[in-house]
């Protein structure tokens, strides 16, 4: 079974190909640069070994040893501090380890995120305090929708605990939907190619291209990504957020499924679609503003 991680599946480990070790070469390249430098080296040595595993969803020592250098000692003892830490779990039966969801928390801070969040956090808690019903915020990570905000700790009506850092299946979910659904056709082709070809991805596959052609127009069609719950669940609606024709996030609305009706889905759709338009708006004044002007002074 796994330490540190809930309902894991046992799974056999995939082989560390010159293909994928494209980006822990880039790393390592620099980590020996590093070593000849004042830097504190067992950090250096867990973040390399933190990289590596980030590129496969299975790893075993011998892997981790294989791919950086380091000895499998250390290996070890540097997989036994991250179990420790929360950070990998490991599946006692195989000798394989992988990474937890805590990772997540290590970037929360950096990139587009800090952005959108920053313009987005407003406006999500804006819809809660109107409409009552929580509001999550996801951006795509790797095959899934991965949630960066939710307000589910400011609506009167939760039904689950908190979502922020969860991950959503692109097929399977409401958020995952309308990125997939509205994302550029090259995007979407590239994702569809590395669903088909993750042998570890938890997403449901549709059967042939037809049926993916036709699920993706359905979706399109509506105007939303859509994940219909049974009564006493439920049901959820996302839209995407779009900058300059790209799909940068999504966000989406859960409801009582006995409350959701074809009225209601027009009414949030109308809320959602307006609310995306306006964290845009704010992003695109806060990048304005935060950036130096650079033009010449008279």
């Amino acid at each position: 079974m796994f330490h540190n991680t809930k309902h894991m599946p046992i799974m056999k480990s995939p082989a560390v190909t010159g293909a994928n070790l494209t980006c822990e070469l880039r790393f390592f390249a620099a980590y020996k640069v590093m070593s000849s430098q004042q830097v504190i080296q067992p950090i250096a040595r867990a973040l390399s070994v933190i990289a590596a595993m980030n590129h496969h969803r299975l790893s075993t020592i011998r892997d981790l040893h294989r791919v950086t250098g380091l000895p499998k000692p250390t290996v070890h003892r540097i997989l036994s501090t991250l179990i420790n830490c929360g950070y990998v779990a490991k599946d006692v039966d195989q000798s394989v380890y992988m990474l937890t969801e805590k990772v997540l928390s290590l970037s929360s801070g950096y990139g587009k995120e800090s952005w959108l969040l920053k313009a987005g956090v407003p406006v999500a808690r804006g819809i809660t305090r109107e409409v009552k019903w929580p509001v999550a915020i996801g951006t795509y990570d790797y095959n899934s929708i991965v949630v960066q905000y939710s307000t589910r700790p400011y609506s009167e009506y939760v039904l689950m605990g908190s979502t922020v850092n969860k991950r959503f299946p692109l097929f399977g979910s409401a958020l995952g939907q309308a990125f997939l659904g509205f994302c550029g056709a090259a995007q979407r082709d590239r994702i569809l190619d590395a669903l088909r070809e993750d042998e570890f991805q938890e997403d449901a596959i549709l059967e042939s291209d037809r049926d993916i052609e036709r699920y993706i127009a359905d979706v399109r069609a509506r105007g939303f990504g859509l994940r219909t719950g049974k009564r006493g669940e439920s049901t959820h609606m996302a839209v995407p957020i779009k900058s300059r024709g790209e799909v940068i996030a999504v966000m989406g609305i859960s409801i009582f499924s006995s409350c959701y009706n074809d009225d209601i889905a027009a009414e949030y759709l109308a809320l959602l679609e307006e609310s995306c338009s306006n964290i845009i708006c704010s992003m695109d004044i806060m990048i304005a503003e935060s950036t130096p002007d650079t033009g010449s002074r008279g």
